[in-house]
């Protein structure tokens, strides 16, 4: 009689992983799982997954944003680690590996403030979205956050847009004023 294991006696690649830095799951956007949950799905031994934000928003159907925000979601939660362009690292504490001994070694190897087993966990997530909203916000103003080499404010009537009413926009030229 013929069983499965002896119909494959080669094992998959990813045969270990742990899985209980589930339990410190930080309250995130909902993409942000679905992007989650299709990461560790494609990934590779020790949590490589080779994937570019297109690739993902057509496999969720979902517009390519989504997939950034999710990503950046798990970013700052510190769940997924984005090496280049296309090339994300799960965090060791949820990915697969080879073996038990494989796997405790990567964990081993992470940096104590990459850990999902902390206590704070949820507070340090919030700290990081928050820093992360307040880095845009600023590179949105064109500032810089060292500080002493911030630019100075623009002048509010400088560069902004006039608000017309719309008999007003009707009336004028939709082409460029030349500039003398």
């Amino acid at each position: 009689m013929r069983t499965a294991a002896s119909a494959n006696p080669e094992p998959p690649e990813l045969t270990y992983g742990t899985f209980n830095g589930f339990a410190y799951m930080p309250a995130m956007p909902g993409i942000a799982y679905r992007v989650l949950f299709r990461l560790l799905g494609t990934q590779e031994a020790g949590g490589r997954c080779l994937v570019t934000e297109e690739e993902l928003a057509e496999a969720l159907d979902v517009h390519r944003s989504m997939v950034g925000r999710g990503l950046q979601a798990l970013i700052l939660a510190k769940l997924v680690f984005r090496q280049s362009k296309g090339v994300y690292l799960l965090n060791p504490m949820i990915s697969g590996a080879r073996s038990v001994t494989e796997h405790l070694e990567a964990i081993g190897t992470l940096d104590p403030t990459d850990r999902l087993d902390v206590d704070e966990y949820q507070e340090r997530y919030d700290a990081a979205v928050v820093q992360a909203e307040r880095e845009k916000k600023e590179k949105r103003l064109g500032r810089r956050s060292t500080p002493g080499h911030s630019k100075p404010a623009k002048p509010a009537n400088e560069g902004t847009a006039e608000v017309l009413n719309l008999s007003a926009v009707r009336d004028r030229s939709r082409r460029r004023p030349s500039r003398p």
